[in-house]
């Protein structure tokens, strides 16, 4: 039987000597639950409306409207002695960068700890505490305008209910996983999820014509000025605040980049691009293409690899399926163990490195690694993948 689901009490903390004071009690503890509520309408950056912790005695729901002092808070998401608990936090990063400054370190993912256990992936707040406390949270508050003020107490018991039972979940998830002798898996993948978002910390956006899936298409010099172009959409999207996609779609990304256009008449005929993007942004792009034509040959960046060949596809499949069977004996998610992502781009530098090496291989010891196959995954599949690859 399902338990009754009650009122739970919080601290609502809304000016800086409130947040300073907590911040100095949470100081002693070994982990803090956090959670975030946003919006995220018709911005690139999610804007934080309200924030919820939990530090397995008391509740906390802080309003970063009301909140100008963010200091000692600062030093807290950055104590290497006090663990972050959140469940699915890549949004939750995103916030923190954008408002904070900062990603939050330690982290423990409590969604990624549950797959590792074997109970389920990806698998939702509300569903996990089902299954771990065999309570139904509601849903009403959904989609609620979550920068309104005031909130009303539907709202707020709504947000605290995101971390009222964390502290009880990680605190039996980390038991069984020091059991099972996976904790130390789960920090690697939690600290490498933090790593995603290096790019957005350092701003450093020149790999992201790698995400523009027809990008193999193109010339060297054709991927020169794609490769300008996508970095200066991700900045562009950031500088005003609106999704990527607002600023300019792939798709017009890869025409201007095959028809290198070099003055206004020229970016007008390009298929798909819109009046008023040619008259705000026009002067800039032709300035990137330009720029990207006048790089020299040695400085372009290579040809990016071909979609697989049907007898390639078969060769892949077999790594895939190798993956699922140790996943399977390890009692692990198979998207745990050896996400197709990564598998594929092991796959494409052995198919290059073998290409460059000639008939004798190259030594497996010297095949460049994805980073998600140098850590505790590395003993496990590195040498059976490598061996069937080749």
């Amino acid at each position: 039987m399902q338990k009754q689901l009650s009122a739970v009490e919080y601290e609502f903390v809304t000016d800086n000597g409130l947040l300073n004071q907590f911040c100095r009690h949470w100081q002693s503890k070994d982990f803090l639950a956090i959670d975030t509520e946003f919006m995220r309408v018709d911005t690139f950056y999610p804007r934080l409306a309200l924030l919820q912790i939990s530090d397995g005695e008391a509740n906390y729901l802080i309003d970063p409207l009301n909140i100008s002092d963010w200091t000692l808070f600062s030093e807290l998401m950055l104590n290497p002695e006090i663990t972050k608990v959140f469940h699915s936090c890549s949004e939750d990063l995103l916030v923190f960068i954008r408002h904070f400054e900062l990603l939050p370190n330690p982290v423990f993912d409590t969604q990624i700890a549950n797959a590792f256990l074997n109970q389920g992936f990806a698998l939702s707040y509300q569903n996990l505490v089902a299954d771990q406390m065999d309570i139904v949270l509601p849903k009403g508050e959904t989609r609620s305008d979550w920068l309104q003020r005031p909130l009303s107490d539907e709202q707020l018991q709504y947000a605290v209910l995101d971390v009222v039972f964390l502290p009880d979940i990680y605190t039996r998830q980390l038991k069984a996983l020091k059991a099972q002798n996976r904790l130390a898996w789960v920090m690697e993948d939690c600290q490498r999820l933090l790593g995603n978002y290096q790019a957005e910390i350092t701003q450093d956006f020149s790999q992201a014509y790698l995400n523009i899936s027809a990008a193999w298409q193109l010339e060297p010099r054709q991927l020169a000025v794609l490769k300008a172009l996508a970095s200066w959409r991700e900045l562009r999207a950031r500088q005003r605040d609106k999704p990527k996609n607002w600023i300019v779609r792939d798709k017009e990304l890869l025409n201007i980049a095959k028809e290198l256009p070099s003055d206004s008449e020229a970016l007008t005929a390009v298929d798909g691009l819109h009046a008023s993007f040619i008259r705000y942004e026009g002067a800039a792009v032709l300035d990137l293409v330009q720029q990207a034509l006048n790089i020299s040959d040695t400085d372009l960046p290579p040809r990016i690899e071909r979609p697989l060949s049907n007898a390639q596809k078969k060769h892949f499949k077999k790594a895939q399926e190798l993956v699922a069977a140790k996943a399977e004996a390890l009692g692990l998610p198979v998207e745990i163990l050896g996400r197709k992502r990564t598998l594929m781009e092991l796959f494409l530098t052995v198919t290059k490195q073998d290409g460059a090496a000639g008939q004798q291989g190259i030594p497996i010891d010297e095949v460049q690694l994805p980073v998600e196959l140098q850590g505790w995954r590395h003993d496990i599949l590195v040498q059976d993948l490598l061996e069937l690859m080749q």
